[in-house]
């Protein structure tokens, strides 16, 4: 009878051990999904990094425009401002 108990045990933990394999196998799935959709996202993300560094660019290249501008408009204060203190 010992033997048989003991055998019954075996088959008892060896169905365990299968079952809770199965448990995982299915679990490792899934997180192969999920890093699948995630990796999915950092390559959308990086993509949306990479327009925005010709954002960068345009921003950049805007605010030159921008300080130039703002030079010009100065110079023509002073032109003006010359003018009316010449005129008073």
């Amino acid at each position: 009878m010992a033997m048989e108990t003991v055998l019954q045990q075996l088959e008892e933990r060896t169905e365990q051990l299968i079952a809770a394999y199965r448990g995982e196998a299915a679990r490792a799935a899934e997180l192969e999904s999920e890093v699948a959709e995630l990796r999915g996202k950092v390559s959308e993300l990086e993509s949306k990094l990479a327009d925005g560094s010709d954002v960068e660019a345009r921003v950049k290249e805007l605010e030159g425009q921008r300080d130039q501008l703002a030079d010009r408009l100065e110079k023509v204060l002073g032109l003006i401002d010359g003018v009316l203190s010449d005129g008073a």
